[in-house]
């Protein structure tokens, strides 16, 4: 969406530049937007420590190697931007040293990579050193961990930020194969017509990784897998493959339809999730020993709405699984007879977005088996594209620089969400066990497609 030159940000200020996930996302996405001139701004780091600037510019150049993004020239433009500003956070007058390194910019962009626990107090402090007014804040998920939580939080981030000022990241949305879900249904009438619970079956998403949580360990044990994913990745992913279209361009009408489809999604019950742990997670540095945090998570949701009402949605998702790999798919009604010569209906056809390491589509269709006969084969068309283009950290930071909120999480969407889970978690339902390696506890298989679920192949 274009913004007018005046609402564009002049000043990158980054809280949390040493941190894990500066490593891996930021600095590649700051890099690229430096090659392609949209992060021609002052480059503001700022943390607890007093080091100085040569040590931020190691510390990033380190990142851009290690993820195989590092680049000489937009290197050597980017350091050439870059200050750093030691803050101590029970003392709101260091940050005045944030303003004096932002020089004279109206527009700040305040991008927060830090513990949820600080987003309150760093968005006081900035705004008493005056970075909030015709600034933006942008803060990383998890927000809140409930729904009074986070509007709590969102009271106090609006004492300093006002809504159109806040941006809360959830990178899913960044995520190209993740928009394209949208832009697949609204340009292909041929599946659009026939998305419905008159034609569907069922909607399944699976987000499975092979990895645990090792390197986060504390945070995911107060958090577990349904906070961590569920409540904002795939919530947004269901949102994206079931709204209604939106009819008007710009981001308020992408927004608004994303969170009037969660409208209708109806909380979760103790009987609508099966919670899994893998075995040997307790034995984690950072998790407690008598932990009942799940590491795994089957849902079954229900969706009151004239186009989905009685369709099943089933999502699944968790930490070392047999792969990693995030996948929706959609399932159509069988034809319920033999068709031709066929001695049995032929299957249901089913259409999969891979979200996710890899980018394709595939149909899985019917078509005549080789021979004389008139019986039938399954078979599936697949279109497999590369992952070209701006990856979603680049894609975010980009339009939270112009002032394009499109692709962040509204309050009301955050809040929805939260509605949407909170029964499901305070249930506090048996945690299962499971193996490495596996699709997850035995128990998990209650709530699953009919025919069960379609594991990555």
């Amino acid at each position: 969406m274009a913004t007018s030159a005046t609402s564009r940000s002049d000043a990158f200020v980054f809280f949390g530049a040493t941190g894990d996930l500066a490593k891996k996302q930021t600095w590649p996405a700051l890099l690229a937007l430096t090659k392609t001139g949209r992060l021609d701004m002052p480059i503001v780091t700022v943390g607890r420590h007093d080091i100085g600037v040569d040590e931020i510019r190691a510390e990033a150049k380190k990142s851009l190697e290690d993820t195989k993004s590092f680049d000489a020239a937009a290197f050597a433009q980017m350091s050439k931007r870059l200050s750093y500003v030691a803050v101590n956070y029970d003392d709101a007058t260091t940050f005045d040293g944030i303003t004096k390194a932002a020089s004279a910019a109206q527009h700040p962009l305040n991008y927060v990579a830090l513990p949820p626990q600080l987003f309150e107090k760093v968005a006081a402090d900035l705004a008493k050193a005056g970075l909030a007014k015709g600034g933006r804040l942008v803060v990383e998920k998890p927000f809140g961990h409930d729904v009074a939580s986070a509007r709590a939080l969102s009271a106090k981030l609006h004492a300093a930020f006002p809504e159109d000022s806040l941006f809360r990241m959830d990178h899913y949305l960044g995520k190209e194969q993740v928009e394209n879900i949208v832009f697949f249904r609204a340009a292909n009438r041929l599946f659009e017509s026939t998305w419905n619970h008159e034609h569907i079956a069922a909607i399944e998403i699976t987000m499975a990784e092979s990895f645990g949580i090792e390197d986060r360990a504390e945070f995911y044990d107060s958090v577990g897998t349904i906070r961590d994913v569920v409540q904002n990745h795939l919530l947004e992913v269901m949102a994206y493959l079931a709204m209604e279209l939106p009819t008007a361009r710009g981001h308020t009408a992408l927004r608004d339809a994303r969170t009037k489809f969660l409208t209708h999604v109806k909380a979760l019950g103790p009987d609508d999730v099966v919670r899994g742990q893998v075995r040997g997670y307790r034995d984690v540095r950072g998790v407690a020993n008598d932990s009942t945090t799940e590491t795994f998570a089957s849902l079954r949701f229900a969706v009151d709405s004239p186009r989905w009402r009685g369709v099943p949605f089933y999502v699944r998702t968790g930490k070392s699984l047999a792969v990693t790999m995030t996948e929706a798919m959609v399932r159509w009604k069988r034809v319920g007879h033999p068709v031709l010569e066929d001695n049995a209906a032929p299957p249901a056809n089913a259409l999969r977005f891979r979200i996710g390491p890899d980018n394709f589509i595939a149909l899985a269709t019917n078509v005549k088996a080789p021979g004389e006969a008139m019986r039938g084969d399954s078979s599936e068309l697949s279109l497999c594209r590369p992952a070209t283009g701006m990856k979603a950290y680049e894609r975010l930071l980009g339009d939270a620089i112009d002032g394009d909120a499109s692709m962040f999480a509204r309050q009301d969407t955050v809040e929805e969400a939260w509605r949407i889970v909170d029964g499901a978690l305070a249930a506090k339902t048996p945690v299962y066990p499971y193996d490495k390696g596996s699709w997850g506890p035995q128990e998990a298989s209650r709530l699953a497609p009919k025919g069960g679920w379609t594991n990555a192949r």
